[in-house]
C-alpha cells in the first residue's frame, strides 16, 4: 500500500493536480487534505519525486527492502550512478544502520564539544522538524506552549542582535525594560502597513476607483488594487469542485480573471486575488501550458 500511495502521490506533484483541490502546495494538500502530519508529508513528498526519476526506489519500497524512514535518509544521495549500489546496501537495514551508510557517503563535521548548565526540572525531548532539501515544506519556528502562547526560536547574525539592541536603547522612553516582544511587535505593525501600502495601495490617500478604459500599461491603479484586496480579505479566491477555498495568505497576486492580454482592462469587476501557485494554474487553463511554458522558457535568462 505504501508503494502505491507514493506512486500516486508522485502523480498528483508532477501533474499539479493539488491545484484543483483548492491548495497552493504539494505540502498543504498532504497536511490539510490528506491528514498526514508535517514529518509524514515531508517524507512521503520527498520520495516520492524521487521515485519518478528512479522507479527503483518504488520497488525497493513495495518489496520491502527498504523502508520507508531508510528511504528518507537515502533519498537526497540517490544519484544516477549510484542509486542502485545504495539501494542494494540499504536492503534489509534497519533506521540507524541506513543513517550510518549516509554518514560514511556524506560525513559531516563532529558537533563542537560545549559544557552547559542542565535545566532545574526534566524536559520532554522532542525532534526538530526539519524540512528536506529540495522541499518546499514551510519552516516553523512557533511553536505552541500555552493555548495563547508561543515560542519563537531562531539563530541571528552579529549585526541583528546589534540591531536589537540599538532598537531597545532608542525605546527605553518607551519601553523602560527593553521588553523584545513589544518592540517587534511594534515594528512588524509598522513593517506590515508599509509592504501592505506597495503591494496593495492599502493606507494611501483613498480616491474613487477609475473607470475601466483600455490601456496597454500593466500597472494597475492603486485604488483597484486597495478595492480587490479588501473585496477579497487578503487570501487566494481559488475555489475547488467542492466549494473549498484556498487558504494561502502569502504570495498573493492579482489575476485578470479574462486574461490582461485580451481585455487590456483594470477594474474591480475583473481582477482577483489568487496564491502565486493558483495564479500560474488559472494562466495555463488560459493560454494553455504548453503555450505558457515556451514563454517562460523563453524569458528565462540564460
Amino acid at each position: 500500500m505504501e508503494a502505491e500511495l507514493l506512486v500516486h502521490l508522485g502523480e498528483i506533484d508532477h501533474r499539479k493536480l493539488y491545484l484543483e483541490r483548492a491548495h497552493s502546495s504539494m505540502f498543504a494538500f498532504c497536511t490539510r487534505e490528506l491528514g498526514f502530519s508535517e514529518d509524514a508529508a515531508c517524507n512521503r513528498i520527498l520520495v516520492a519525486r524521487a521515485a519518478r526519476k528512479m522507479p527503483a526506489v518504488i520497488d525497493a519500497v513495495r518489496n520491502r527492502r527498504v523502508h520507508l524512514a531508510g528511504m528518507r535518509l537515502l533519498v537526497p544521495h540517490l544519484t544516477e550512478p549510484n542509486y542502485m549500489d545504495l539501494l542494494d546496501k540499504a536492503e534489509g537495514r534497519t533506521k540507524e544502520e541506513i543513517a550510518e551508510i549516509v554518514a560514511a557517503l556524506a560525513p559531516r563535521p563532529a558537533p563542537p564539544t560545549f559544557v552547559r548548565k542542565l535545566p532545574e526540572r526534566p524536559v520532554p525531548l522532542s525532534l526538530p522538524s526539519v524540512a528536506p532539501r529540495g522541499s518546499s515544506t514551510p519552516q516553523r519556528p512557533v511553536t505552541p506552549v500555552a493555548e495563547d502562547v508561543f515560542k519563537l526560536q531562531l539563530a541571528i547574525s552579529r549585526e541583528f542582535r546589534d540591531e536589537i539592541r540599538e532598537a531597545q536603547d532608542l525605546m527605553r522612553h518607551r519601553v523602560p525594560d527593553g521588553d523584545l516582544v513589544t518592540i517587534f511587535r511594534a515594528a512588524l505593525k509598522v513593517f506590515v502597513a508599509d509592504v501592505k501600502k506597495e503591494r496593495f495601495a492599502i493606507g494611501r490617500k483613498r480616491r474613487n476607483v477609475p473607470t475601466a478604459k483600455l490601456t496597454v500599461s500593466r500597472h494597475v491603479p492603486d485604488a483597484v488594487r486597495r478595492a480587490v484586496y479588501e473585496r477579497d480579505g487578503g487570501r487566494c479566491t481559488f475555489i475547488d469542485d467542492r466549494g473549498k477555498r484556498c487558504d494561502e495568505k502569502g504570495r498573493l497576486e492579482l489575476d485578470h480573471v479574462e486574461g490582461f492580454a485580451r481585455t487590456h482592462r483594470h477594474d474591480v469587476e475583473s481582477l482577483r486575488l489568487l496564491c502565486r501557485a493558483h495564479n500560474q494554474h488559472a494562466a495555463d487553463l488560459l493560454y494553455g501550458r504548453a503555450f505558457l511554458d515556451a514563454a517562460r522558457r523563453e524569458a528565462r535568462p540564460p
